[in-house]
């Protein structure tokens, strides 16, 4: 019996694919500055299957004693090739922006701006907006843990028609409730790990439920480099058709630190 041969990894060279996921750091200094990380993922595969993912990331937040404003953006690009064809597997991009005022030293306000775009499933382009409340249960250098909650209204246009939530359209319109927790955890003077998660159950318009998960462990190599090792999870209980509800990424690279 003759064996296929085995798929061989010609190349990965990883720099922070952290997608939508804050930064990983527990407290920044509240001195109005900009802080962040950005890098690129590339990864390439060949045998059976040719595949090539690209990720780019940049995750930037400035921090008053205050106020906090943070911006998020990543583009995604996947193909594989199979017998000379070539299937599209990754093509989005999305950038999200909070807004945070401390109302009291425990109690916060906030809004948030999410534009999306995705090829794959057909997405022109998705808007959400967002304000409520949240409470800072844990504060300090080395510990911070949030929790909030408050109302969203998001807008999604395809370019061709949909079967969602039992109705075929271009264009959705859903208002949710925002329930939503993240925390960040300096282990070591060189190790951290951070998580948020939000779920946006919707109460009118399109019936679905809507979840995302962000996850990150970073080891500090030096001053400017640190080594990733995340989860990213998003959770839609009426996708596309032809798209699934669950989609998973797993990711390692190295960030890229910008700011003093």
């Amino acid at each position: 019996m003759k064996l296929a041969p085995a798929a061989w990894i010609v190349t990965t060279c990883v720099l922070s694919p952290a997608l939508t996921a804050p930064p990983a750091r527990a407290a920044d200094p509240q001195d109005g500055l900009w802080r962040g990380q950005a890098g690129a993922s590339l990864n390439t595969t060949t045998g059976n299957t040719s595949t090539q993912n690209l990720l780019l990331n940049l995750d930037l937040s400035r921090q008053t004693v205050d106020t906090k404003l943070s911006l998020v953006g990543a583009v995604t690009e996947g193909q594989s090739r199979v017998e000379g064809t070539s299937t599209t597997t990754a093509g989005k991009w999305a950038l999200d922006g909070q807004y945070d005022h401390n109302i009291t030293a425990d109690w916060f306000g906030f809004a948030k701006l999410g534009v999306e775009h995705d090829r794959v499933t057909d997405l022109s382009l998705r808007t959400l907006v967002g304000t409520g409340l949240g409470h800072h249960w844990v504060k300090t250098p080395q510990h911070t843990f949030d929790v909030y909650g408050g109302a969203s209204r998001t807008l999604a246009r395809y370019g061709q028609q949909q079967l969602i939530d039992g109705r075929l359209q271009s264009s959705f319109a859903t208002t949710s409730v925002i329930v939503g927790e993240n925390s960040a955890h300096q282990l070591t003077e060189t190790v951290s790990f951070n998580q948020r998660l939000e779920a946006y159950p919707a109460v009118s318009g399109t019936k679905n439920t809507q979840a995302k998960l962000n996850a990150g462990l970073t080891v500090s190599v030096t001053r400017t480099l640190s080594l990733n090792l995340g989860l990213i999870q998003t959770y839609n209980s009426e996708p596309a058709q032809g798209t699934r509800m669950l989609d998973s990424t797993f990711f390692t690279g190295i960030n890229v630190k910008l700011g003093p």
